[in-house]
């Protein structure tokens, strides 16, 4: 064993958040979620480990799987541990994150959203409200090296001379200070035409554009219709091959991500959506495409979804299907997630076109959540210089700590690559654990499997 000796190894034990799974071929796999990283060990020396004789164990298994947090020192509060580094990340984070909606309004009725919209836009005076809070921000709190914006909705490209007009404001702010400046922007596709794509990547920075696509045309059309009645899938995907086949888009770093919304009424809809993509030859152009079930918008849109054990299942399956299919985008292993979301940075606002601040971006021009209290001021009556500490969700992990969240992030094992999914919804009651906490055995041998055989493995499926 050379130098290491019992006495040493007394003061260590396993992980709580370790994953064990079995490939086969005498061949254990071991995951810890709070590295993201897996150790593969034989049988016996598994056997070893499990039983925590690291004096029996090879001098090079025992710092991997100590470097990899899979062993930790005895005395160690794990869940503290991890609390705490999610806690530092925050404080210690250099990125200063604005979400903005310019407009209440959009073209589309879908079914699952709660939202109410409206043509309010944001006035000259709140959006100059928004550049002084950012400039307050900046000159007195600690540094920053990057201003990150993010165009929300209803559907911020109805609000286009808006955009247009904030973002060399925002870009000079960020220059001004020495920041790095990131855009990006979620859009239901409809008035991302070629030309208006290429002036918001060459002229106002947005980098990142999220666009939902429910299936193929005969799934999508039914869930995501114009609110006049008329049908939306065949513009949206005319815009996204003129943009993706353009000649100058792999030279503008532009990322373009697809997200496909599932529940019991369309879920085979997603394999057929991955064909589709696959014969139009643009399932490289696309950065990331994923599945997401349908969630509570303050409605219960949710009910309709399927069993999250049943989502998990079929989430391997498309997940598998997309590697098969080439897709540049498929991910299998969650890496440590630090910060849940923006309601947990003390910092982060979004502001709605009424002028209305949030910590999340599930609440504005939610009908049901009028009378909640998520309200955290309104930029026509507040000053620039109120950071509003007062916040719904700032102390997420004090709760999870205290297993007082509502929910079983206090001994969950899946904690450090999940932060605990959306407070919101564990605050009003809803089952809110992620599919990836029914199937990580299934990606953790996927995982393994791909590295050992590669394109070997999709030969049977």
């Amino acid at each position: 064993m050379g130098f290491f000796s019992f006495n040493q190894f007394i003061m260590f034990r396993n992980s709580y958040y370790r994953i064990k799974t079995d490939a086969g071929n005498d061949t254990v796999l071991y995951f810890s979620t709070r590295s993201g990283e897996t150790i593969a060990l034989e049988s016996d020396t598994a056997a070893i480990y499990e039983r925590e004789d690291y004096d029996s164990l090879p001098e090079n298994i025992f710092s991997k799987l100590l470097s990899t947090y899979l062993i930790v020192p005895s005395q160690e509060n794990e869940l503290e541990e991890v609390i705490q580094e999610n806690k530092n990340s925050i404080l210690d984070s250099k990125t200063l994150y604005q979400v903005i909606q310019p407009t209440a309004n959009c073209q589309l009725g879908c079914g699952y959203c709660g939202q109410n919209h409206t043509k309010a836009l944001l006035n000259e005076g709140q959006m100059d409200a928004i550049l002084e809070r950012l400039k307050y921000k900046l000159e007195n709190e600690h540094s920053y090296n990057t201003l990150e914006i993010g165009w929300f909705g209803a559907e911020p490209l109805m609000a286009l001379s808006n955009i247009k007009s904030m973002t060399p404001r925002l870009k000079e702010l960020a220059d001004k200070h020495n920041l790095g400046y990131s855009s990006k922007m979620v859009t239901n596709g409809l008035s991302l035409k070629l030309n208006v794509f290429l002036d918001l990547v060459k002229n106002h920075h947005i980098r990142f554009f999220e666009i939902t696509l429910d299936g193929t045309e005969e799934f999508h059309d039914k869930r995501r219709f114009l609110k006049s009645g008329e049908k939306s899938y065949k513009i949206i995907m005319e815009n996204l091959i003129s943009i993706l086949n353009h000649e100058e888009f792999d030279k503008l770093n532009a990322v373009i991500s697809i997200r496909c919304n599932v529940d019991k009424m369309n879920d085979e809809a997603a394999i057929l959506l991955i064909d589709e993509l696959k014969n139009l030859g643009l399932h490289k152009k696309i950065t990331n495409f994923y599945v997401a079930p349908i969630h509570s918008w303050g409605n219960d849109a949710h009910l309709k979804s399927l069993e999250v054990e049943n989502f998990a299942d079929k989430e391997i399956e498309w997940l598998m299907y997309c590697l098969k299919n080439e897709f540049s985008s498929a991910s299998i292993l969650p890496q440590r997630k630090k910060q849940t979301c923006m309601a947990v940075d003390p910092k982060a606002e979004l502001v709605d076109a009424y002028g209305n601040i949030y910590n999340c971006t599930e609440i504005s021009y939610v009908p049901s959540y009028d009378d909640a209290g998520y309200i955290l001021g309104n930029l026509d009556t507040l000053s620039p210089d109120d950071l509003l500490p007062k916040r719904d969700f700032i102390n997420w992990y004090d709760l999870i700590r205290e297993n007082k969240s509502n929910s079983p992030c206090h001994t969950c094992k899946i904690l450090p690559i999940c932060g605990g999914a959306c407070p919101k919804t564990w605050k009003e009651g809803i089952f809110s654990c992620p599919p990836i906490k029914f199937n990580i055995e299934d990606r953790i041998a996927l995982s393994y499997l791909i590295s050992q055989k590669g394109a070997e493995v999709f030969e049977t499926f």
